[in-house]
Parts: C-alpha cells; structure tokens; sequence
C-alpha cells in the first residue's frame, strides 16, 4: 500500500527586490505600504506581507474559519491574518500557503519576488560575516 504524504504549513513572508531599486517604501497591489531596507547588496521588505492579491490583481483565496481543515487538498492557495483575527494584520501581516507563496501570478509587489534559498544564503552569510549571526555569539 502505498500512503501519499500531504505537508500544509502556514508561513509569513518577506519579499526580496532588486538591487537597483534602493526603495525606501514598497506598495503592494491592494495599496499596502511596506519600509524596506538594505542589507549588504540586497533589498528586503522590512514587513511581513499582508496582500490579500496576487500581483496580476486575482485574489488569494481564505478559509472559514481559518481553522478550517484543508489536509485532504492537493495544492492549497489560502492565506489568513494571524489567529484569524484581522485586527493582527497591520501588526503580523498575513500567513501563507507555500503554494501560494510559489504561484506564478506572484503575491510579492511588482519587482519583487519570494527570496530563493541562494537569496537566503546571501543574507544569512553577510550578517554572520559581519557579526550578526550565530558564530558571533560568544557564550560564558
């Protein structure tokens, strides 16, 4: 018998832009306004995302309640506020589905996309290469 494995996890996302923009502010497509910030050669949100649209202008889809069970779907494209409260928005921004996350209509704003694993990498080894990561930590 063989058993097919469905993993579903919520996750709150950053979008990474090119360098050439150096924007100050983002605005995403339901008129969202995100600070952002250089570190090293690349520009980060410096908020989670809150869109409710992908940036083609299609809506992300939402559960209700927020809790509701979607384990049994073969690809999931939802996205919710934090503890199903709204009012968590302006705070946490939204959480995602991977899926929708990856989807090519691309939730990020214009110019901007998911980070890659390499894009993460980048990050992660200049803050530990100049003193903000784990291996400066010294412990007593």
């Amino acid at each position: 018998m063989q058993y097919k494995i469905v993993i579903l996890f919520a996750i709150t996302l950053f979008c990474i832009g090119l360098t050439e923009l150096q924007a100050q502010t983002v605005k995403d497509i339901d008129g969202d306004i995100y600070k952002t910030v250089t570190i090293g050669t690349q520009v980060w949100m410096a908020e989670n995302l809150k869109t409710t649209k992908y940036s083609n202008g299609d809506s992300i889809g939402t559960t209700t309640p927020a809790t509701l069970d979607i384990t049994t779907e073969k690809t999931p494209k939802y996205r919710w506020s934090y503890g199903g409260e709204e009012s968590n928005v302006a705070k946490y921004g939204r959480l995602y589905t991977w899926y929708a996350a990856t989807d090519s209509r691309n939730v990020c704003p214009t110019g901007w996309h998911v980070p890659t694993d390499a894009e993460w990498t980048t990050l992660t080894n200049y803050l530990t290469n100049n003193g903000y990561g784990y291996k400066a930590c010294i412990f007593n």
